[in-house]
């Protein structure tokens, strides 16, 4: 037993208490170490699940909480990968925009879709990705919001975690359910 393992289980039961809040939308179904899968077939989406990546720091642990869906059937011709960016140097000039390395039709719904781009308004985010794998005939959507993160350092003595809050909860479900209806016309318009 490491001196780690005391602070892993303490990332996990933190990542248990974040999952655990969006219980109003959706219930567990399966709780393993570092993933935790809820039960989103009223949101129209195949999984969804929350997990952890750790990042080894001297002296301490760094757990980044991330949200994994995936939605199935809404083809595209090739696989691609589609990024959320923002423009603008300062928080009130910042601005939500989708790009993606190749020129595919959706990143232009995306952006042009404004319930989209408000709710990546009102979200502080770390990362926003959508991947469409065309050997899984699916999109994968991984979610780095700006809450859920478990800070555990040594020296200076820091223990940091935060829980979403309620509006930061549904805006969350909000974008992904809004992401799937793009998708939708996306897939009607090819």
């Amino acid at each position: 037993m490491g001196i780690y393992s005391i602070i892993d289980n303490r990332a996990w039961n933190s990542l248990g208490i974040v999952t655990d809040e969006f219980k109003t939308y959706t219930a567990v179904t399966r709780k393993e170490i570092n993933r935790i899968e809820l039960d989103v077939e009223n949101l129209g989406i195949k999984s969804m699940y929350s997990s952890y990546k750790v990042m080894n720091k001297w002296m301490g642990r760094i757990y980044l909480f991330k949200w994994s869906c995936m939605i199935e059937d809404y083809e595209t011709a090739s696989n691609v990968t589609i990024k959320l960016q923002y423009t603008g140097k300062f928080s009130s000039t910042k601005e939500p925009k989708f790009s993606s390395s190749s020129s595919n039709p959706l990143v232009t719904l995306l952006n042009q879709d404004q319930e989209l781009i408000e709710i990546c308004r009102a979200i502080d985010f770390e990362k926003l990705e959508l991947v469409y794998s065309k050997k899984d005939n699916a999109w994968n959507i991984e979610i780095w919001p700006n809450y859920g993160d478990f800070i555990w350092m040594l020296i200076p003595p820091v223990r940091y975690f935060r829980k979403p809050n309620v509006e930061e909860i549904g805006q969350t479900i909000q974008l992904i359910q809004r992401i799937r209806e793009v998708l939708n016309k996306g897939d009607i318009a090819q």
